[in-house]
């Protein structure tokens, strides 16, 4: 099994989450979604590598946007 994390923004609501999950389980290869909307990142796993690019394609067309990969998102300083 193989195992990716994406980061989608404007998710807001279960909704949005449940939208997403179904258009990247719509993915060849994906068995699996689990979508953080606080965290606005989705764990995906498949049976076989997954290009990004089919993942990204999939959050696009659930109408939301990829962003970039959780470890390098850019973090607001706390002050």
């Amino acid at each position: 099994m193989i195992e990716s994390r994406h980061t989608v923004l404007g998710m807001v609501c279960g909704h949005c989450a449940a939208i997403v999950g179904e258009e990247i389980g719509r993915v060849p290869g994906v068995t699996d979604v689990r979508v953080d909307i606080a965290a606005e990142t989705v764990v995906v796993r498949a049976d076989r590598p997954v290009p990004e690019a089919d993942i990204h394609a999939a959050v696009e067309e659930a109408g939301y946007t990829p962003g970039p990969p959780p470890a390098e998102r850019p973090t607001t300083p706390r002050s």
